[in-house]
C-alpha cells in the first residue's frame, strides 16, 4: 500500500473513531472533563424538551434560557465553568434533535456500561448529582436489558433501584425509561407498582394510594424530585407554605411562592421574566413552569415532576416551601 493510500486511509479511521471515542470518555465513570459531564447533563435535558415539544406539537424551538446559560445543575465540583457550559449546549443540541425527530437517542453509548458502584455508586455519601448521575446510567443499562428479554417494567423490585438513596432512585427511573424506550414503557404501564402509603413512588393515573403527597422544596437546591409520575392534561391542587432567604447579605430580600417581595428578576434564572424566588415545575429535564402560587395547575407534559427555586444562584439561599400535592 502506497505512502498516500496509507494516509487517506488513517485520516478516514481518524475522522470514524474521534466522535465514537468523544461518546466514549463520556460515558466513562466519574468523568472529570467539565465539558464530557456538561454534555451529558445537556443531551438528557434536550432530548426531554424536544420530545415533549414533540408529543404538543409546537414548533421545534431549544434555545430557551436552559440551552442559553447552558449551567443547569452545574456544581463548582464539575470542574471549569466555560467547559461545562459549551459542552451542555453541545448535548443539548443533540438531545433535541433526537427527542424532537423521534429518534431512539443515544442513551446506551453516552451512559451504560459505567459498571457497579463507580460514578457514584448507590448513592451513599455522595454528592446529589454524583448520586443521580450513577442511577441515571445503571438505569439505561437496566432499561436495555429488560427491553431485550421484553421483559415488563418492573424495576422498582430491584436490587439495584431499592439500595440507593432518593436521587439515585430518581436518576435510576429516568434512565430506566430512557434505556427502555419511553413509548414502550407508558404503553407497559410505566412501571409502576407504588406503595400503598403517603410516601414514595406515585403515579397519577393508576388509582393507587393515597393521592396526596407532601414535598419539601429547600431553598438552596434548584430542582427538588418529588417522585410523582404526572400525565399531561392533569389538574394538580396545591397548597405552598414557608418562606425562602435569597440573599444572606440581605435582610429584605425575601420570597414566597409568588416570588420576591422585592418584586426582583434573577437575569440567568430558569424563567428570567417571573420573579427571582418563585416556585417552579419542570417535567423530567423538560422546559421549567411557573407554579408561584397557583391554587391548580395543569401539566403541560407527561414524565417526572420537579420542583424548584427560580433562581440563578440558590448556593447561598435559606429556608424552604412546604408543597401539598392533590390530584
Amino acid at each position: 500500500m502506497t505512502n498516500k493510500l496509507l494516509a487517506i486511509v488513517s485520516i478516514a479511521i481518524a475522522l470514524f473513531i474521534v466522535p465514537v471515542s468523544r461518546i466514549a470518555r463520556a460515558g466513562q465513570p466519574g468523568a472529570q472533563d467539565p465539558r464530557q459531564h456538561g454534555y451529558e447533563h445537556g443531551y438528557r435535558d434536550g432530548a426531554d424538551h424536544g420530545r415533549q415539544d414533540q408529543e404538543r406539537r409546537v414548533g421545534r424551538n431549544f434555545h430557551d434560557n436552559d440551552y442559553l446559560a447552558g449551567a443547569r445543575d452545574y456544581d463548582p465540583s464539575f470542574g471549569d465553568r466555560r467547559q461545562y457550559m459549551s459542552g451542555y449546549q453541545e448535548g443539548y443540541q443533540a438531545g433535541y434533535d433526537d427527542g424532537f425527530n423521534d429518534r431512539g437517542g443515544r442513551y446506551g453509548q453516552l451512559y451504560s456500561g459505567r459498571g457497579g458502584d463507580q460514578g457514584g455508586g448507590r448513592g451513599r455519601g455522595n454528592s446529589p448529582d454524583a448520586s443521580s448521575d450513577a442511577g441515571y446510567s445503571q438505569g439505561v443499562a437496566a432499561g436495555q436489558q429488560d427491553q431485550r428479554k421484553n421483559a415488563r417494567s418492573d424495576f422498582r423490585s430491584s436490587r439495584g433501584y431499592q439500595g440507593g438513596d432518593a436521587h439515585f432512585q430518581d436518576g435510576f427511573e429516568r434512565g430506566y425509561q430512557d434505556g427502555y424506550g419511553r413509548t414502550r414503557y407508558s404503553q407497559d404501564g410505566g412501571g409502576y407498582f407504588p406503595p400503598q402509603g403517603r410516601s414514595g413512588a406515585a403515579d397519577t393515573r393508576d388509582g393507587q394510594g393515597v393521592q396526596t403527597r407532601s414535598i419539601t422544596v429547600p431553598a438552596n437546591q434548584l430542582w427538588t424530585p418529588t417522585t410523582i409520575r404526572v400525565t399531561q392534561g392533569d389538574r394538580l391542587t396545591l397548597s405552598v407554605t414557608g418562606q425562602i432567604q435569597l440573599r444572606a447579605n440581605d435582610a429584605k430580600d425575601v420570597a414566597r411562592a409568588a416570588g420576591s417581595l422585592l418584586q426582583r428578576f434573577a437575569a440567568n434564572s430558569p424563567l428570567p421574566k417571573a420573579f427571582a424566588g418563585a416556585l417552579i415545575g419542570r417535567i423530567d429535564g423538560g422546559q421549567p413552569f411557573g407554579i408561584g402560587d397557583q391554587p391548580s395547575i395543569i401539566i403541560p407534559a407527561s414524565g417526572l415532576l420537579y420542583l424548584g427555586i427560580n433562581d440563578d444562584s440558590v448556593a447561598d439561599n435559606t429556608g424552604q416551601f412546604q408543597v401539598t400535592l392533590s390530584w
